[in-house]
């Protein structure tokens, strides 16, 4: 056997990770009904071996300065691939049922991953029901099963790898304290409980003409999509308006020939925006199917977020730092992009929306449900992902910890399939706290219209610059923002819904 190169490993793992990519772009735009991950991961084997990792380690244990970043976001990248590369069959297939799978309500076959979108639109209370329950029924049926295979697997092999359970495995690899943090999130759901369950109290009653003790988990889409405000965020303004935010930036959409828009409709296509990195900074993909509300424009601009801080990352930054490092750090740019929908000048300038007060309650409500329901969501994962055995009696602790979160009960059906691999919801949490911080400095230094200065577009552009080569906490850091916390979040939220 050959001697471990790390360069030679690097180049690989570069290759790799842009067919992953295309791989997933093709199948969730639509373009390929099947999606093959497995064929790429037998293509690099090599780099997610046990030998590989245990190598990568040892590298990782004598390294120091530069070259010690460097090796610890290579060792996440061969772990997260390790763990991919051996249950590569069942993520195809769940993602092939997930494709194929229908349901059928009232007479009317609808495809599962399109259910998502016709539930949101539903305004019959008793059809939403309907509806969601054939979703659960799908849920239940065809992938709890697999999810089960899945996640017992996952759990089995962080053992393998030397660690007590995949919690650890994980608050290693990302070098972050879950127990920490889910401190802060409990603290979070504790202060703002009053203020969410009296607010969302508010606009249930408004919106939907019951209260609160009536709502079911199955209205929530209906909720979120706010189709009252359609008028507003109608489908055809919908890219106009994200170009015209980056031209006031200093950013031409159309002259960024490494950024390629999708948004053409295919009927297999993911309803939601997402971002596909092909080659960063080279080939990036921005997937859009554009249907209207509001929902549909903060998911363009989250998606937007992810695509410009990607395709202004330098090349000649290392491979690690263009594709690896603190997702934190490339999700905080997203909710940078989409919370502009919570600021009342950004409304008025590029929407004529004026009248907004009533809009904006609705926001933050709905920001704040997303907040408590991952600060639930990694409360549960950190009990989850210490089995090392059956999981089925996780069903009721996941309809208990996440019904406490957004005070309405929520069914146990998807305890699994409600769980991002890799703690990912750690990443959103900590997405969250480093946004509302860079926000708050945009603000400070060029105003509460700061999207319209060129100058702040330049800032960004500096903070791009880096990649995701620091953790959210260093670069807060180093553009002088200080501690990763809770606070900015708090306070925003006490400016614009009270205590």
């Amino acid at each position: 056997m050959a001697p471990f190169d790390p360069d030679t490993y690097r180049s690989r793992a570069e290759q790799c990770t842009g067919e992953l990519e295309a791989e997933y772009y093709r199948h969730f735009a639509g373009l390929k009904d099947e999606c093959d991950l497995t064929s790429v991961y037998a293509r690099y084997a090599d780099l997610f071996s046990k030998e590989a990792v245990d190598t990568l380690t040892d590298l990782y244990r004598v390294a120091d300065g530069d070259e010690k970043r460097r090796f610890s976001y290579l060792l996440n990248f061969a772990i997260d691939g390790f763990m991919g590369e051996q249950s590569k069959e069942l993520g195809d297939e769940i993602a092939n049922l997930e494709g194929r799978a229908t349901i059928r309500v009232d007479g009317e076959e609808i495809g599962y991953r399109h259910s998502s979108v016709v539930l949101s639109n539903e305004s019959d209370r008793q059809r939403r029901r309907r509806i969601d329950e054939a979703r659960r029924e799908v849920v239940r049926r065809q992938l709890n099963p697999r999810y089960d295979e899945l996640w017992r697997l996952l759990h089995g092999l962080a053992g393998e790898l030397g660690q007590p359970h995949y919690c650890e495995l994980y608050a290693d690899v990302r070098a972050v304290d879950f127990g920490m943090l889910r401190a802060a999130g409990d603290s979070f759901l504790h202060d703002t409980e009053g203020v969410y369950q009296r607010m969302l109290d508010r606009l249930v009653q408004r919106t939907m003409g019951f209260g609160l003790d009536e709502l079911h988990y199955a209205d929530f889409p209906y909720l979120i999509r706010a189709s009252e405000y359609d008028h507003v965020f109608s489908s055809e303004r919908l890219l106009p308006t994200f170009e015209r935010l980056l031209a006031d930036m200093g950013i031409d959409l159309a002259a960024q020939t490494n950024v390629h828009v999708d948004a053409e409709a295919r009927d297999n296509k993911s309803p939601r925006a997402f971002c596909a990195p092909v080659r960063v900074p080279d080939e990036i993909y921005l997937v859009i199917m554009p249907h209207g509300g509001q929902d549909d424009l903060q998911a363009l601009l989250h998606e937007g977020g992810h695509t410009e801080h990607l395709s202004h990352t330098p090349r000649e930054l290392a491979f690690e730092y263009r594709h690896l490092g603190d997702n934190a750090v490339t999700e905080a740019f997203a909710f940078l992009f989409d919370h502009l929908m919570l600021n009342p000048v950004w409304l008025e300038t590029y929407l004529d929306f004026s009248d907004s007060a009533d809009f904006l309650v609705f926001a933050n409500v709905v920001e704040l449900y997303f907040l408590r329901r991952y600060a639930g969501k990694l409360a549960y994962e950190t009990e989850l992902h210490v089995a090392n055995g059956p999981l089925d009696a996780f069903a009721g602790r996941y309809s208990r910890l996440l019904s406490q979160a957004v005070l309405v009960e929520v069914p146990p059906d998807t305890y699994l399939a409600d769980v991002d691999a890799g703690f990912y919801c750690s990443c959103y949490l900590r997405a969250w706290m480093l946004e509302a911080a860079l926000r708050l400095l945009l603000q400070d230094t060029y105003g509460v219209d700061w999207f319209r200065n060129t100058e702040a577009g330049q800032h960004l552009k500096r903070m791009w610059a880096h990649g995701q080569q620091y953790s959210a906490d260093q670069l807060l850091l180093k553009h002088g923002g200080g501690k990763l916390d809770m606070g900015p979040l708090k306070r925003h939220l006490e400016r614009a819904l009270g205590r």
